[in-house]
């Protein structure tokens, strides 16, 4: 019986891609990812507690299951969308169902002249340019299972490209739906960003779902940035506590460029996060913050890597992170500068909030370092609220209870409130107020 449960699992992505009902895209860069794509799916091995990278998070909850392939013409509501459309993104929002760019529920009618946002199927030619140049090439198919099978049984890719010199005021929302109202199913989302020299734009990528069954999200995220280009790319993870999301978030970034990532992770039984930024050229810049709460028996796994490639640069990641209940979190985060990569400033910590007996955190922060003059710090703390700070506020009046909630809420404000959206701030802060039980009124958000 553990013979045959081990043999499911190791071949448990290429038997789900032997079952996949294909459909071409017509997008050249991308049927050619797509068909390298299947052999890694078929080469690779499915990760086991014995992979190194895997040791912490067991995959029982995926390959225990049986999952069939999402629909891509599934019947999505306007109303099922309300309460996370953004309020600066009315006029610019591409929403995805199951893989598969929805034009219905898409509203993108304000973005400047040099910038496109939709999809890849129909995109203008110098999107399919852009595409032809990185598309894969920086979520590389062939260093990971999973952006493997992503890339292999992709249906469409959500496309934000932003020309030379062009400024895009307000956010980009892109909205990630699986529709696991009739069955349990797996989709894959893929999202790839392009900003030309000099250009500038704010991109939240968010993902939800519906329905009461399991299912499982590969998703794969792409960001290019060319010379003193600017993109701010916040992920938001709040999807139900049946989904297992499995996800690459990984960058390029170009001389004097400028990448601010936020990952926001309250959803799903099981979330695996992969963020990876090459600093490949001289004066960029870097920023991977992320926050994550876990109750239950939630299971949250950040592995990111931070690879300063050239000299001059400099990066931040503070992951930040409240267990409760019988919650567990993962964070394993390295930073490698590279031989010749001098002057280079990079800063990582990891801070970890326990609030029940049962949760556990496992942290593990990195640096591999082959140059001589550089600046780096690394450091991670996993602790419960301090008495001293719980004191104070009784000795003003404030119940103990309250004075939890009050510091656990305002601990995890700390990567909310640099993302630059308000009403994406605003919904975040309620979320955060209602897992930590705080009582807060709108006019008390930042």
């Amino acid at each position: 019986m553990e013979q045959a449960v081990q043999f499911k699992q190791s071949t448990y992505l290429k038997d789900l891609h032997e079952n996949v009902v294909k459909t071409e895209t017509g997008v050249d860069a991308v049927e050619q990812a797509r068909a390298a794509a299947v052999l890694n799916v078929d080469a690779w091995s499915f990760p086991t507690p014995r992979t190194e990278d895997w040791r912490q998070t067991s995959l029982k909850p995926l390959y225990q299951q049986d999952f069939a392939q999402a629909a891509i013409d599934s019947e999505i509501l306007a109303s099922d969308l309300e309460h996370i459309r953004l309020e600066e993104a009315s006029e610019a929002t591409i929403v995805m169902v199951n893989g598969k760019f929805h034009a219905g529920l898409s509203t993108i009618r304000s973005l400047p002249d040099g910038c496109y946002a939709g999809s890849a199927i129909g995109a203008p030619a110098s999107v399919q340019t852009a595409l032809g140049k990185q598309f894969s090439k920086v979520a590389r198919y062939d260093k990971d299972a999973f952006t493997a099978f992503n890339t292999a049984i992709l249906s469409d890719v959500a496309v934000v490209y932003v020309a030379k010199e062009v400024k895009v005021e307000n956010p980009i929302h892109i909205i990630n739906i699986t529709d696991a109202r009739t069955e349990n199913v797996y989709s894959t989302a893929r999202v790839f960003i392009y900003g030309e020299r000099h250009s500038d734009a704010t991109i939240v990528e968010d993902f939800i779902g519906l329905g009461d069954n399991s299912y499982f999200n590969t998703a794969v995220s792409e960001t290019v940035l060319e010379d003193e280009a600017h993109i701010t790319h916040v992920k938001v993870q709040r999807e139900t506590r049946k989904a297992i999301h499995i996800s690459r978030v990984a960058s390029l970034l170009g001389r004097g460029s400028n990448y601010n990532s936020y990952t926001v992770s309250i959803g799903a039984q099981l979330f695996r996060n992969e963020p990876l930024s090459l600093v490949d050229a001289e004066n960029a810049h870097a920023t991977l913050d992320g926050l994550v709460l876990v109750d239950g028996n939630q299971i949250s796994d950040t592995h990111s890597s931070l690879d300063h490639m050239k000299p001059n640069c400099t990066s931040h990641q503070l992951h930040k992170v409240i267990a409760n209940g019988s919650g567990h979190s993962v964070f394993n985060g390295k930073i490698f500068v590279r031989k010749d990569s001098q002057l280079i400033d990079a800063f990582q910590e990891n801070r970890n909030l326990l609030l029940s007996e049962n949760a556990n955190v496992f942290t593990k922060p990195q640096l591999e370092i082959f140059a001589d003059d550089v600046k780096c710090s690394h450091g991670a703390t996993i602790g419960q609220l301090s008495e001293d700070e719980l004191f104070y506020l009784q000795t003003r009046g404030i119940s103990r209870g309250d004075a939890l909630q009050m510091l656990t809420y305002g601990y995890a404000l700390e990567v909310i409130e640099n993302i630059p959206v308000p009403s994406l701030r605003k919904q975040l802060s309620f979320a955060v107020a209602e897992f930590t039980g705080a009582k807060i009124e709108a006019q008390d958000i930042v």
